[in-house]
């Protein structure tokens, strides 16, 4: 499975403390401060692979990403914030980038700071199942697994997901 994640929603924090999920950096993509107009093609390609061998990963949402997984076999979700906590999360993004001082928790920051409302529409958008963020007090973890056991009860296999590394179906017999 991939999820395509909107900055700030917890991929990083996820990744590092779960066993079966990647975080798949985009940022790896730029060379000498560029990047090849094709990395996207590469970027998503690497996903599609890692999901097949089980895997859930965490990608990018940025356009050409959600264009080029509109044509995968993979299953893609969307995980984003709601239009309505706007302000909480803009502050968020600030805090981690005056916590980090790294140069893409700025560009996470100002893009959410100016473009926070386009990119929030584009990503309902998407023709993608998604999972909305309400509040700054919830468990990606959770949400996740509780998006994967809706995508079963209307008919999906642990097989067309492809999160059997990483998923505890245990849980999900008892919602059965």
């Amino acid at each position: 499975m991939i999820i395509i994640g909107y900055q700030g929603i917890g991929k990083s924090t996820l990744t590092k403390n779960s066993n079966g999920y990647i975080d798949l950096e985009s940022g790896n993509f730029w060379w000498n401060g560029q990047r090849p107009h094709d990395w996207y093609i590469y970027y998503c390609q690497i996903a599609e692979d890692l999901s097949r061998q089980g895997y859930i990963v965490f990608v990018s949402s940025h356009k050409e990403v959600r264009e080029f997984l509109k044509g995968s076999n993979e299953k893609v979700i969307v995980i984003f914030p709601s239009i309505l906590i706007r302000d909480e999360w803009v502050k968020k993004l600030k805090d981690r980038y005056e916590e980090s001082g790294k140069e893409k928790d700025f560009k996470a920051w100002k893009n959410a700071e100016d473009r926070y409302k386009e990119n929030i529409n584009e990503l309902m958008r998407s023709n993608f199942y998604f999972i909305e963020i309400n509040n700054l007090d919830y468990d990606l973890k959770k949400m996740i697994k509780d998006g994967i056991a809706r995508l079963m009860k209307i008919g999906y296999s642990k097989e067309e997901l492809h999160v059997d590394q990483s998923f505890d179906f245990w849980a999900l017999e008892k919602v059965f």
